[in-house]
């Protein structure tokens, strides 16, 4: 069996009635069950900003390297994920704060938003996010989106993320297979990489 780029998951509340069970986890367990290329996965629910901070700095750490790609499971908007209860001093992380957290930490690592409209921005500052964290690329989606059609996107995704390195050809790589899976869904899909 190859070796898979593993998946460092980090999901907030889809819904504020807790009743509601959609979850970006059994996405995660359909990769980790693959015959040919088990992706492991790591998944942590985040309720506030001061969890997301502390599963972030998990993430860099040395014993967590095979887990390449982060994936952060979150509503947004342009330029910035929610978290937990927007009202408070956190609930909306723009990405120069997690930049500022991550900064230097995420060599040979891709980032993915799987949350609306973070990638809406001038690519300056997506590339500005990549140099400050170090991160190969980082990719998500510039409008919203519906949920069905990015939980199998994002199925696709990883998966094919796995084929390639993450290094600058790599990256184009699996860009240029992902795109087309996106157009297919119709969904906004944006990557960047950091040349």
């Amino acid at each position: 069996m190859k070796k898979s780029k593993g998946v460092f998951c980090l999901e907030g509340d889809w819904h504020s009635d807790f009743g509601r069970r959609s979850s970006v986890k059994p996405i995660l367990d359909l990769l980790d069950q693959n015959d040919t290329r088990r992706v492991p996965h790591i998944y942590r629910d985040v309720g506030t900003s001061e969890e997301l901070d502390f599963y972030l700095a998990k993430w860099v750490q040395k014993q967590y390297s095979r887990y390449k790609i982060l994936y952060l499971g979150f509503h947004g908007v342009p330029r910035a994920i929610l978290v937990g209860d927007q009202r408070k001093a956190g609930g909306v992380r723009e990405l120069p704060s997690l930049a500022e957290l991550l900064r230097g930490k995420c060599k040979g690592r891709l980032i993915f938003f799987s949350s609306c409209s973070v990638m809406n921005q001038d690519k300056r500052h997506l590339k500005s996010f990549l140099r400050s964290t170090g991160a190969a690329a980082m990719c998500g989606y510039s409008s919203d989106v519906d949920w069905m059609k990015s939980a199998a996107f994002e199925l696709i995704a990883i998966r094919e993320m796995q084929l390639n390195p993450f290094t600058v050809k790599g990256a184009h790589a699996i860009e240029d297979r992902v795109r087309g899976h996106a157009r297919g869904l119709k969904l906004e899909f944006r990557m960047v990489i950091n040349e």
